[in-house]
């Protein structure tokens, strides 16, 4: 099935509990216009001749939204990228940006737990999968907890309370009741489903906490307290008062030793993910550095250019890994997933995190000091006021001063807090990939090049030539050249 935009905004009608800035929403359609419509309009590009193929595909002849397949190749996972970087280059979707990876990092454990344990969870998660087929929901993962003193586990008797992580606190035949709280689940708001995972690993003693499972976003129980400000509902913490949840919709109940592999295996997908819409972000970056330069008359700068030359690669250089790591997966040859490159993977969100201060910098030197100082765009609405800043903010003449106003606005934007924030601690800190590099990088490999190097044996499959070069010249060559 593939829904309709009218029939999506009609299901985020379903009782949800959110609060905004101290107020209980009453309706999320008519609070968060503009953010439902581009949530909406996921579901309408997907309907659109042109993009119809890409987002979508047929499955016992049912048309079926591409998202929910479970992907087996690398071609799949570069589709995945294809329709991520539509999407966020028309400026739309974000409902799905995070459950997609949860609903595949998750059946992706389940597969393993149920391989080393004998339990039943992927029966459960492949249920769910044809459920969402047929339903074409949106989901949101939901992994990141309070987590309280960080230096404690969560059960530690030391922390303040015992629900700064998600953790079962009741079960029966019918199903299991949760408490806790996650924080920064981006869009959660303008979704119909919420996929639970762990945030970390956890101890025997803290196995109520190794916990997955589906909920809707209107079950009894769950409240969402949305970010200060927001006009999107933003990145809410999400209150699970003791939620019920059916056997059927749980995936992960105490099985401690597997709580890390549902949180990696998220991660792995997440941030190819990641890497994916931040590449066209950084082509706005970079888009909006050479408008910033034509508008300032300052293309000819020598500096300047430089600048414009490392923001085109910071975007390029992102693009290029994420790419390797969807068409260089790997493929898990017990459960047939594929996998995304842990280690371009991880690159890719490394290099695209840990330079963004770096481009935000030359932004802001292209830009010029205006970007501190100028009035806001409520001022610029003011007939009395927008003649002067018309008038004393042009740039170059070629160019109307109103695109330059806009302009340096977006400078500001992207130039925040929040944004430099977001791009460090989103899908995982920098520590988080250089860890993970670390333990997936071919050390072996690595060791035997520079053992070949040396001139020092390897039993390196690959390095098992002849130290000293296989050909050598014959003797008759080397007479002609001393007799000359």
């Amino acid at each position: 099935m593939i829904r309709t935009p009218e029939q999506y905004v009609e299901s985020l009608r379903d009782g949800r509990v959110v609060y905004q800035d101290g107020e209980l929403v009453k309706d999320v359609p008519t609070r968060y216009k503009a953010a439902v419509e581009r949530s909406a309009s996921e579901y309408w590009i997907a309907r659109q001749p042109e993009y119809r193929e890409l987002f979508n595909y047929f499955e016992d002849g049912e048309e079926i939204s591409f998202s929910f397949k479970v992907p087996k190749t690398g071609e799949d996972l570069q589709r995945r990228r294809e329709i991520l970087k539509t999407l966020t280059s028309n400026r739309i979707g974000g409902s799905r940006l995070t459950g997609i990876d949860s609903l595949n990092g998750v059946a992706y454990a389940c597969e393993k737990l149920d391989a080393a344990m004998g339990t039943h969870y992927s029966e459960h998660m492949k249920a769910y999968r044809e459920w969402c087929k047929k339903n074409d929901p949106s989901l949101c993962a939901a992994v990141s907890d309070p987590k309280g003193n960080r230096r404690l586990h969560a059960e530690d008797p030391r922390q303040a309370h015992p629900d700064f992580y998600v953790r079962v606190v009741d079960k029966n035949k019918e199903g299991i009741w949760i408490v806790g709280c996650k924080l920064h689940i981006s869009d959660s708001i303008l979704s119909n489903e919420l996929i639970l995972l762990p945030s970390r690993n956890h101890n025997e003693t803290g196995k109520d906490y190794a916990v997955s499972c589906a909920v809707p976003c209107g079950a009894k129980g769950v409240k969402f307290l949305a970010t200060a400000g927001s006009e999107n509902g933003g990145h809410p913490m999400i209150i699970f008062d003791n939620v019920f949840v059916p056997w059927e919709r749980v995936f992960l109940c105490g099985e401690w030793q597997f709580s890390r592999l549902y949180a990696t295996s998220f991660a792995r997908y997440h941030r190819l993910t990641a890497a994916t819409y931040k590449h066209v972000t950084l082509q706005n970056v970079a888009g909006l550095a050479m408008l910033m330069a034509e508008y300032n008359g300052l293309t000819h700068a020598t500096r300047i250019q430089d600048m414009l030359a490392w923001l085109a690669m910071y975007a390029d250089v992102t693009e290029a890994l994420g790419k390797a790591a969807a068409l260089a997966p790997v493929i898990d040859p017990e459960t047939g997933f594929a996998l995304p490159n842990p280690v371009y993977t991880n690159c890719a969100k490394y290099w695209f995190a840990s330079q963004w201060h770096e481009a935000m910098k030359y932004l802001q030197d292209i830009t010029g000091g205006i970007a501190a100082t100028i009035p806001s765009m409520k001022d610029y609405e003011n007939p009395e006021v927008r003649k002067y800043m018309d008038k004393y903010l042009q740039g170059d003449a070629r160019y109307p001063a109103e695109h330059r106003i806009k302009a340096i606005q977006a400078v500001i934007r992207l130039g925040s807090t929040f944004n430099g924030v977001l791009s460090i601690h989103a899908e995982g800190s920098l520590a988080t990939q250089r860890m993970v590099v670390y333990q997936m990088a071919d050390w072996e490999r690595f060791k035997a090049i520079a053992k070949r190097n040396l001139g020092i044996p390897t039993d390196h499959p690959e390095f098992q030539q002849p130290l000293t070069p296989p050909w050598t010249m014959p003797e008759s060559l080397l007479q002609k050249g001393r007799a000359s």
